[in-house]
């Protein structure tokens, strides 16, 4: 019975994977933050929504999760977007979308937001940059 099982288990991870995918379907992709509704003091232990915008560029990307960095009390934030390439036709989008981003601060202090915003036109990464306070 073991000497099946392993038959079937090595079998089974031999014929599922196809690691010479050179095309996957879906693309994670970075988007900029346009928008934030951001709050100056937050509560202690206390989840508080964020509201943060973002224009999809094509009807082929779709909000999948954020980019979130902690470092220390600083946050790093961006949108993270699933792109469809099994679709061959993806026409530009402009349309705005908003997402709460769920915050709960677990320290009393000052907590810096850095909202991902773009690159410039010589690539260097800009940040829309927020300090909200938790004082209870």
């Amino acid at each position: 019975m073991k000497r099946i099982f392993l038959i079937l288990t090595v079998s089974f991870l031999t014929f599922s994977c196809n690691p010479s995918n050179d095309n996957p379907q879906n693309t994670l992709e970075t988007l900029p933050v346009s928008q934030v509704v951001m709050p100056t003091q937050f509560a202690k232990d206390s989840i508080t929504e964020i509201p943060l915008s973002y224009i999809r560029p094509t009807v082929c990307h779709s909000f999948f999760d954020f980019y979130y960095l902690r470092d220390g009390m600083t946050r790093t934030v961006a949108i993270l977007s699933l792109r469809d390439n099994g679709n061959s036709s993806c026409p530009p989008s402009q349309t705005t979308y908003t997402v709460p981003l769920k915050f709960k601060p677990t320290a009393l202090g000052t907590y810096h937001f850095k909202f991902w915003t773009g690159a410039n036109a010589q690539g260097v990464d800009q940040y829309s940059e927020y300090d909200a306070v938790v004082n209870h």
